[in-house]
């Protein structure tokens, strides 16, 4: 059985197979590695009694990194191209950035002279197994 993670805040873009491309505290996901397999759900946790978990995607992994999440704003292009990926398209990079350090318990991810902290993620880039397939 492959591990399972959860992608509840891109469910429609995992369900598109738009989003091939994750971000997640570095602190998480280190054993990962090419050519590993996962099962992308829904929700993995507070799931309410007799709630079941949701399949959405079975996915191979093609890269993991680890990388400043400021590369994000630092590099525009890259920034651009990367909120695509993740499935957010609505956002700018500055969104995606301010988003991803609230949601991963950092307040603003600036120092108090307000220069940025040097907080890194892990980018997890995967391809879908079965193309147009949803579970």
């Amino acid at each position: 059985m492959s591990r399972r993670m959860s992608c509840a805040m891109t469910v429609d873009a995992v369900l598109a197979q738009t989003k091939p491309v994750t971000r997640r505290h570095v602190d998480t996901w280190k054993t990962l590695k090419p050519g590993d397999h996962l099962t992308l759900i829904e929700k993995g946790m507070g799931l309410r009694k007799g709630e079941k978990q949701v399949i959405l995607a079975e996915v191979v992994i093609v890269s993991v990194r680890v990388e400043p999440i400021r590369l994000m704003t630092s590099d525009i292009a890259y920034g651009l191209r990367e909120v695509v990926l993740e499935g957010l398209p609505h956002m700018t990079p500055e969104e995606f950035v301010t988003f991803w350090l609230r949601v991963h318990g950092y307040r603003d991810g600036l120092n108090t002279d307000g220069a940025p902290l040097p907080i890194n993620c892990r980018r997890i880039e995967w391809e879908y197994s079965h193309k147009g397939d949803h579970l």
